[in-house]
C-alpha cells in the first residue's frame, strides 16, 4: 500500500478553512473539488465516509467549527432560497444567471463526492424556484431573456443528477424538467456544455421522454451544434476537452502522489492549529 493510502486509511475528519463572505461550499467549485476530492478519495480507499467541517474564521473575532451539511444548508437556504437574494442577483443579469448554473454544478459535484452532503430537498427547492418559480420571482423569464444557456445548463444538471440515482423524484417533475430543457434547446440552440451536449446516456434519457416532434427538434438543435464544433476542432481553433473519469482520477492521484501527501499533511497542521486556537480561546 502507498503512503498515501497509508495516511488516508484511520483518516475520520476532513476539515477545510472558510474566510470569505462571498463564497461557500454550493457557490465555489474548488471547495468541493479538494475537499471533496479528499473525502471521496478516504470513501474509495478505506470505505469509510469521513466527516466535513469548515473552519470558519470569516468573524475572526469569533471564529467556530460548522458541520459540512450545516454549512450547505445556511448558503442555500440564505442564497439559493431566498427570494430577496435572488431578485438582487437578478439584476446582475447574464453573470447572475451563470452564477446560478454554478451553484446547481457544485450541487452535483457534492453529491458525487459525498452523497450523503445533499439532502432531497435541495433539489426539490431548486426545482420549485427555479423550474416551476412558486415565489413568482419570474425565474424562467429571467433567464430565458438574459442567459437561457444558464438554465439550459440548470436543468441538464438535475437531469442527471435524476439519472446517477442521487435524486428520485416523481415522473411528473422529472417530466417538467425534461420539457423546459428541450424548449429551451429548441427556442434558444444548445447552449453545449458537458452536461447538455457532451452526455451520451443523459441524451438519450432525455429523449426517451420526449414527443417525436419534440425530440426531433431537441437531436436537431444538438447536432448542429456538435457538428459546428467538430468542424471548429479539425482547423485547429477548439481545444480537445478532457474528461475526467474514475480511471483518469485514479492516474492523476498516482501521477499526484507526492504532492498530495504535501497538501494533506499542510492542510492536517493548519486545521490542527485552528482548531487548537478555538478551543484555546473557548477556555480562555
Amino acid at each position: 500500500m502507498g503512503m498515501f493510502e497509508t495516511m488516508l486509511q484511520n483518516t475520520e475528519v476532513v476539515v477545510h478553512p472558510r474566510t470569505s463572505n462571498f463564497t461557500g461550499p454550493i457557490s465555489l467549485d474548488h471547495v468541493y473539488e479538494f475537499m471533496g476530492g479528499i473525502t471521496a478519495s478516504i470513501r474509495v480507499t478505506t470505505g469509510k465516509d469521513p466527516d466535513g467541517y469548515f473552519n470558519d474564521a470569516r468573524n475572526r473575532y469569533n471564529p467556530y467549527v460548522q458541520e459540512l451539511k450545516e454549512a450547505i444548508w445556511t448558503e442555500t437556504r440564505t442564497n439559493l432560497f431566498n427570494p430577496k437574494f435572488i431578485k438582487e442577483m437578478m439584476k446582475e443579469g447574464e453573470t447572475a444567471a451563470e452564477n446560478f448554473a454554478e451553484s446547481f454544478r457544485d450541487t452535483y459535484g457534492w453529491n458525487v463526492m459525498k452523497p450523503q452532503a445533499i439532502d432531497k430537498e435541495i433539489w426539490e427547492g431548486y426545482y420549485d424556484i427555479y423550474v416551476k418559480d412558486k415565489d413568482n420571482i419570474g425565474t424562467l423569464e429571467f433567464f430565458k431573456d438574459v442567459n437561457p444557456y444558464a438554465l439550459q445548463e440548470m436543468t441538464a444538471v438535475m437531469l442527471e443528477t435524476v439519472r446517477k440515482g442521487y435524486w428520485t423524484p416523481s415522473d411528473q417533475v422529472i417530466q417538467d424538467i425534461v420539457d423546459l430543457h428541450a424548449k429551451l434547446v429548441k427556442d434558444h440552440e444548445a447552449g453545449c456544455s458537458g452536461f447538455v451536449c457532451d452526455n451520451t446516456k443523459l441524451k438519450e434519457m432525455i429523449e426517451n421522454k420526449l414527443s417525436s416532434e419534440m425530440k426531433e427538434s431537441y437531436n436537431d438543435q444538438i447536432d448542429k451544434v456538435r457538428t459546428a464544433t467538430e468542424n471548429a476542432e479539425e482547423e485547429g481553433m477548439v481545444l480537445e476537452k478532457e474528461e475526467l473519469t474514475l480511471d483518469t482520477m485514479k492516474e492523476l492521484i498516482e501521477e499526484n502522489r507526492g504532492a498530495l501527501v504535501s497538501i494533506l499533511m499542510t492542510i492536517l497542521i493548519i486545521s490542527g492549529f485552528l482548531v487548537f486556537g478555538i478551543y484555546k480561546r473557548r477556555n480562555e
